[in-house]
């Protein structure tokens, strides 16, 4: 599947970034295009990967180009009031030559949260192209405002996009990474998801090997208006036979036995189908259980769709079947959709994602519930250290003497 990256505010750039990075680590590249928009300049500056003709800068009016703070709607307005040069934006990147738009935003913060889901309106708006979303939830020991700009954005990308992959900050991150935990945790979201895109196309057309299916093909995590959280795994591939190349699908991401331990790596004709089918139930085992880019509730049924990437040998020798996949992975089976890929060259890896898809994880539905909270009762907004960065909405509800919580509503308001 060839996908096009739009990155938004600072976390999103940055992902942009990471995702061109790795673009080259997989065998078909599943990036055509990609740009970053934002109301810093500074952050624009920062990126390396995304080409400076594809950096945009909006809002230089109101923003002065120093970004927005926390203020998720005035980077809302901006991108209102400058669609038609988001419009001029997407016609500059390849859409005509991909099959999805995926846009990458950290939720918590100002022009992510307040301008993703304008853009996704827009694309979808001009292309008929399905337009999916990465999220990065704000950790919950972060500012009030950041869990109210995450829930309110939330609700309008589910309403604009076609599906949101969440990564949750809470399960991954300390409240103020540094730059180290930054790129290394932006790998961690960004490989995965680019993987599955490189891969999900061979379960829409039906190119599937050694492994039956328990869905129809076009029954695809993707094709479903809900969440997902995804888990990943991988590791040497211990037993590979020696007259296999050892040129890895994520070699240059995780190096091989070879080069880590300087020693000869396992390649051996000696190796057994039965070895290699421990080694596959162990790395799909390990990426079926938490931790996920989200928690998730192990009690409840939900769908959940597992990507193998493994040496040629591995796959047409363990012949695993879909019962034996989801006894591996801890899942149920009748909610498995299984597939592996057929590799243009060998792999050193042996690697697993799984894609869990739910209409409301409890991350989520725990968000809304504080986000609404904060909405109908906005005192707390006089203890905001920066006064200034918090939505017009509170503040006109923090002076209304006639506001009361008991007035207030069970829904969010929405951003647009």
């Amino acid at each position: 599947m060839q996908i096009t990256l739009i990155g938004v505010g600072q976390a999103g750039g940055r992902l942009a970034d990471t995702f061109l990075d790795i673009d080259g680590w997989l065998r078909r590249d599943p990036v055509v295009g990609a740009c970053a928009i934002d109301t810093s300049r500074a952050y624009l500056q920062g990126l390396s990967a995304v080409p400076d003709a594809q950096r945009h800068l909006m809002g230089i009016d109101q923003a002065k180009g120093h970004g927005v703070g926390l203020d998720n709607e005035l980077a809302t307005t901006i991108a209102i009031e400058e669609r038609s040069t988001i419009a001029e934006i997407i016609d500059g990147l390849p859409i005509t030559e991909s099959d999805a738009v995926l846009t990458l935003a950290g939720l918590g913060g100002g022009t992510g949260s307040g301008m993703t889901p304008v853009i996704a309106e827009t694309v979808r708006n001009k292309y008929d192209i399905p337009v999916y979303s990465l999220g990065i939830l704000p950790h919950s020991r972060t500012s009030p405002i950041q869990t109210l700009n995450a829930a309110r954005s939330l609700r309008s990308l589910r309403q604009q996009t076609s599906h949101v992959f969440l990564f949750d900050n809470d399960t991954w991150a300390d409240p103020d990474p540094d730059e180290d935990l930054y790129r290394e945790l932006n790998e961690q979201v960004a490989t995965p998801i680019g993987t599955m895109f490189e891969l999900v196309d061979r379960v829409d057309s039906g190119h599937t090997e050694g492994i039956e299916t328990t869905a129809e093909h076009s029954d695809t995590v993707l094709s479903t208006n809900a969440f997902s959280a995804v888990g990943f795994a991988t590791e040497s591939a211990a037993h590979i036979p020696s007259s296999e190349q050892n040129q890895g699908l994520f070699s240059r991401l995780w190096p091989s036995s070879t080069e880590e331990t300087g020693e000869n790596s396992t390649k051996t004709d000696e190796s057994t189908p039965s070895m290699r089918r421990e080694q596959i139930e162990n790395v799909l085992s390990e990426a079926a259980s938490p931790p996920y880019t989200l928690p998730v509730d192990p009690d409840k049924d939900r769908k959940a769709e597992l990507f193998v990437i493994a040496p040629e040998s591995y796959i047409s020798e363990a012949d695993l079947s879909v019962q034996e996949l989801a006894t591996a992975g801890q899942l149920n089976p009748t909610h498995i959709h299984a597939c592996t890929p057929s590799p243009t060259g060998s792999s050193d890896r042996v690697s697993a994602v799984c894609i869990l898809t739910d209409d409301c994880f409890d991350r989520v539905a725990e968000l809304m519930e504080k986000a609404i909270a904060l909405q109908n009762d906005p005192s707390w907004v006089e203890e905001l250290e920066v006064a200034d960065q918090f939505p017009d909405i509170l503040e006109d509800r923090s002076t209304d003497a006639e506001a009361t919580p008991a007035d207030g509503n069970d829904d969010l308001e929405p951003l647009f």
